[in-house]
């Protein structure tokens, strides 16, 4: 068998989900095609304290934080191409696709998913 992945899913689930919603709600601040809502502000606050109450429960191990950051980013740059792609006018998403596929690239690699895995015999 493999040895058991060391970093927890739900810190990088609730990283991605920071990243998701602050994006969104800078968007919503700045861009004037993108109607306003208080649900990006809101989800925000909640995946921000969700993942604030891990942190001071659960030791970070490993190569968790630097984990995080990349889902974060993933999370960013991911809404910045999705908000590109429903509103054209904002501009292109060529930088956010290629930027967000390079993070995943390299997330998957620290997490073991694509390379570096050693089939034990």
């Amino acid at each position: 068998m493999h040895e058991p992945n060391p970093i927890p899913k739900k810190p990088l689930l609730l990283a991605l989900l920071v990243g998701i919603c602050g994006d969104a709600f800078l968007s919503v601040l700045t861009e004037s095609a993108v109607p306003f809502s208080f649900f990006p502000l809101i989800a925000l606050m909640l995946a921000a304290y969700q993942l604030y109450q891990h942190y001071r429960h659960e030791p970070m191990v490993g190569n968790t934080p630097a984990c995080m950051v990349l889902s974060f980013f993933i999370g960013v740059f991911g809404h910045s191409a999705l908000i590109k792609v429903q509103y054209p006018e904002l501009g292109s998403n060529f930088f956010s696709l290629i930027a967000m596929l390079l993070l995943l690239a390299v997330l998957s690699i620290k997490l073991g998913i694509s390379l570096g895995k050693k089939v034990k015999e």
